[in-house]
């Protein structure tokens, strides 16, 4: 099986491809059809591409029909013995069926393997939403007159303002920062509308007047001392930032959107207002940051309980 490269899809190399093999080849040029992003369709093709090998050389099987519940079962208990996370066996349920109900629909088999195996449980693990002290340690290691300290304080202040996923702040042109609404393209090709202030607006205007590449119109909004940064480059800013600020954890990019969330949740946002302005398609995953508010919930309960007070005195 060769890597999976964007534009380009060249699976197996095997003489005889199999049905199997072939389906799972026109699934991914479907997605790519789809306009998925490169990166996501690395993803499926690395870890679908694992499970329909794992089919043909661990178990001999070539044909969508032959595929049983049994076998299904033994891919995730092969899996589960290489030591995975129990976040990885979800996906190595979730992204196999995903192939697999596409094979349905497209009527290449009426076999459904997956229909009498349960998912993996998944129990949640996010992580907790910066606090206001380390937002203000974060902001501190930003401030200065240079024109990439400038940059920094308006990358962070977009982010926590936002929500932006960190594609979505390293696609915007200098155009879109002019702006108090731009239309952000998600994930799926999914559109929403999200806001900037008018402080988030000044301090990206600072940074650019600072900016000595002077970028204007379409450009790139985001740059280093070599050029317009690519994503890679803008996570890399963030990781130094983090570490200037001396945090006691790794600072990634997705923690500003972790923040944005459980603060707007805190501060009594409506959670569909919520979901839209971060893009999400459903409240699976606002549900989780709905649990870290019940968390803070809880404790104030605890402490400020009549009931505890009475019994206090």
């Amino acid at each position: 099986m060769q890597t999976f490269h964007s534009g380009e899809i060249r699976l197996f190399t095997v003489q005889g491809i199999s049905e199997l093999e072939d389906a799972f080849h026109l699934w991914l040029e479907s997605m790519q059809a789809r306009g998925l992003s490169p990166k996501s369709l690395t993803g499926y093709a690395s870890e679908v591409g694992q499970f329909v090998r794992f089919l043909r050389e661990q178990l001999n099987l070539t044909d969508l029909d032959a595929v049983q519940p049994t076998h299904i079962r033994k891919w995730l208990i092969y899996r589960q013995q290489h030591g995975i996370s129990n976040a990885q066996l979800h996906n190595d349920y979730r992204k196999p069926r995903t192939f697999w109900n596409w094979c349905l629909r497209e009527s290449l088999t009426t076999n459904n393997p997956f229909a009498s195996v349960e998912k993996p449980k998944l129990q949640p693990t996010l992580k907790p939403a910066l606090t206001p002290h380390e937002v203000e340690q974060i902001l501190q290691a930003c401030e200065g007159k240079e024109w990439t300290r400038l940059r920094d304080r308006a990358l962070i202040l977009l982010l926590l303002d936002t929500g932006l996923r960190i594609h979505e702040a390293h696609k915007l042109t200098v155009a879109d920062a002019q702006c108090e609404t731009v239309l952000i393209r998600g994930k799926g090709g999914k559109q929403r509308v999200v806001f900037l202030s008018h402080e988030v607006r000044l301090a990206i205007r600072r940074y650019l007047n600072a900016c000595p590449f002077a970028p204007t119109g379409d450009a790139p909004l985001w740059w280093g001392r070599n050029g317009a940064l690519t994503l890679h480059g803008l996570l890399e800013v963030i990781q130094k930032i983090g570490k200037r600020a001396r945090l006691p954890k790794h600072l990634g990019a997705h923690a500003f959107r972790r923040t944005f969330a459980t603060w707007s949740l805190r501060s009594g946002i409506d959670l569909e207002h919520l979901r839209q302005l971060m893009g999400h398609s459903d409240y699976t995953v606002l549900r989780q940051y709905l649990s870290l508010v019940e968390t803070d919930l809880k404790r104030a309960h605890q402490q400020h309980s009549p009931l505890r007070n009475l019994r206090g005195r």
